[in-house]
């Protein structure tokens, strides 16, 4: 019985062990189970934050119409950094120039002591352009470009004129050498110019350049040699600013050119140097219209504005050289129309070839504008003028090229001025088919302008073809007026202003019933306009010069054609 006892009490203790140990179990399954739970929340969160930033991050989007756009503003313009442009910009500059005048008087009055002899002069001035050019490269390295620039400038200049003095003033070394020194000075200015990529350099080089001709002291000047330096100075110079796209020095190579020749020619003028002299400004002309064919893409320093100058320039130094003398003057005739040949074929290559070519057809529309001015006289010039006027002007306007219509309108405008500066005196004369023909061109670009086309594609404002309407209604009046006037001469001055009179009147009427006819207010209203006109040269020209029949008879022939022309109105009203 005992033993029983304790069996069971053992077993019982081993059920409430295991109950305990399945209690625990349990709760070591729900823990479990609720980490997991909460590790799981934890990555879905984790995993849909991002979609959640992305979402909340992103603006709700407006409506169309309330989307605005904002321009950022502009950021305020840095404050000008006066040290930087006084300190080391115009310091420099100014105070070079005093340093060298201290130095020209400190060496002035060393050579008046006689401490100083005519080649150690010039020694000390080559030895200071070594020392300004060591000077100037060391501060480029330095980063002080202005001052670095200034000394080599400066060194420049002053190796030029040491070699000045040893040949004009001191006669130390022969011409021969001087032109070769003066050669090599300006091939080592043009390198350190190229070598620093300083356009201020380039151009203190040219000028010194095209000034070593004249520095040469020689009893006999060869034209030859001056001209041949002097043109291939000027080409070689341009080349190269060309190249590294110097504008100031391109258009200083260009221009400068022709002070020297011009000064030559002033001063040792002869029959024989006129070829050589054209040959060269001809020479030059070349290059740049062929830079201008190879790079007309390319304007970034004035090629084209370059080679209109240039033609102008070469037509100038023709006509002054040849233009003048009787036995001469077929030259420049035939110089002109082979110009013009040149430039209208060239202008129709680049049309074809899709390039620009405003002003290779600018120059075409110069060059026949001064042919026709040498070759026709003043009362033939106008007419041929008014019609290459015109047509350039509709070319100008056709291509969009604006120098061109430029050129066109100046051409038109000038034969206009000859035209109206020679009236009508016989009906059979140059005279009538200029006027004639002035009209008919203003009746042409009238037309020209007022179709869609063209005012669409040039962008032309309506008021210039109002302008040329009323320009045409008033030239035709008066080239009407001047062939009543020469038809009426040979009658008396009452007969003359009745039938004056009387065309005005009549020409007045023609434009009312036209504008009526095509519907066009406008004519109605210049028509009206001239109507008045009449009134008023009748009351103010004719009533003091004719008798009381013929005042009777325009008073009643004016007032019944303003009541008619008033009744017609109130008609079609």
């Amino acid at each position: 019985m005992p033993k029983m006892c304790t069996t069971k009490g053992a077993i019982m203790d081993l059920e409430l062990r295991v109950a305990a140990l399945e209690k625990k179990v349990k709760e070591l399954e729900l823990l479990l189970d609720h980490a997991l739970d909460r590790k799981a929340t934890s990555e879905s969160l984790h995993s849909a934050m991002p979609a959640l930033l992305d979402e909340h991050s992103q603006p709700t989007p407006r409506p169309a119409f309330q989307q605005e756009t904002f321009i950022p503003a502009a950021e305020p313009a840095p404050p000008r950094d006066w040290e930087h442009l006084i300190a080391r910009v115009w310091l420099p500059r100014i105070f070079v120039i005093v340093f060298l005048l201290g130095v020209l008087w400190g060496f002035t009055a060393a050579v008046s002591a006689g401490f100083i002899t005519e080649p150690v002069r010039c020694l000390l001035g080559v030895a200071a352009a070594g020392l300004m050019y060591w000077q100037g490269e060391a501060q480029l390295k330095r980063k002080r470009a202005a001052l670095g620039q200034v000394l080599l400038g400066g060194a420049s200049g002053v190796l030029i004129l040491s070699l000045f003095a040893a040949h004009m003033l001191f006669e130390l070394i022969p011409s021969w050498l001087a032109f070769v020194l003066y050669i090599l000075s300006i091939a080592a200015s043009v390198f350190t110019a190229i070598r620093h990529h300083s356009q201020a350099l380039m151009m203190i080089t040219l000028l010194a350049g095209y000034l070593v001709p004249f520095m040469v002291d020689s009893s006999h000047p060869n034209m030859w040699v001056f001209a041949g330096y002097e043109g291939l100075f000027s080409i070689a110079m341009m080349l190269l600013s060309l190249r590294y796209a110097f504008r100031g020095a391109y258009f200083t190579a260009f221009g400068v050119l022709h002070l020297p020749l011009i000064i030559s020619t002033l001063l040792s003028h002869t029959a024989s140097d006129r070829p050589l002299l054209l040959t060269v400004v001809i020479l030059q002309h070349l290059l740049l219209f062929s830079t201008a064919l190879l790079r007309s893409e390319d304007s970034r320093i004035g090629q084209r504005i370059a080679l209109f100058l240039s033609f102008g320039l070469v037509a100038a130094w023709t006509y002054g050289l040849y233009g003048t003398t009787g036995s001469d003057k077929l030259l420049y005739e035939w110089m002109l129309a082979l110009w013009s040949l040149v430039y209208i074929g060239t202008s129709y290559w680049l049309y074809r070839q899709k390039r620009a070519f405003s002003v290779q057809i600018s120059i075409a529309t110069f060059s026949i504008f001064l042919w026709l001015i040498f070759v026709l006289h003043a009362d033939q010039a106008g007419s041929a003028l008014l019609v290459e006027g015109g047509i350039a002007l509709c070319l100008g306007v056709r291509f969009q090229s604006r120098l061109q219509q430029i050129s066109g309108a100046l051409t038109y405008f000038i034969g206009m001025l000859f035209v109206l500066f020679h009236p009508i005196h016989d009906i059979g004369s140059h005279e009538t088919f200029a006027w004639f023909v002035l009209v008919a061109t203003i009746g042409g670009l009238y037309a020209f302008f007022r179709s869609s086309a063209s005012v669409r594609e040039s962008h032309v404002p309506a008021r210039i073809s109002l302008l040329l309407l009323w320009m045409g209604f008033i030239l035709l009046l008066v080239f009407v007026s001047q062939l009543t006037n020469a038809l009426t001469k040979g009658l008396g001055d009452d007969y003359q202003h009745l039938i004056l009179s009387g065309v005005w009147a009549i020409y007045a009427v023609l434009l009312i019933v036209a504008g009526l006819f095509v519907r066009k207010a406008k004519a109605n209203l210049i028509g009206i306009l001239f109507l008045f006109v009449t009134l008023l040269k009748i009351i103010f020209i004719d009533l003091p010069d004719v008798s009381t029949a013929i005042r009777a008879i325009l008073f009643i022939g004016l007032g019944a054609i303003g009541v008619g022309i008033s009744r017609l109105f109130y008609k079609r009203k």
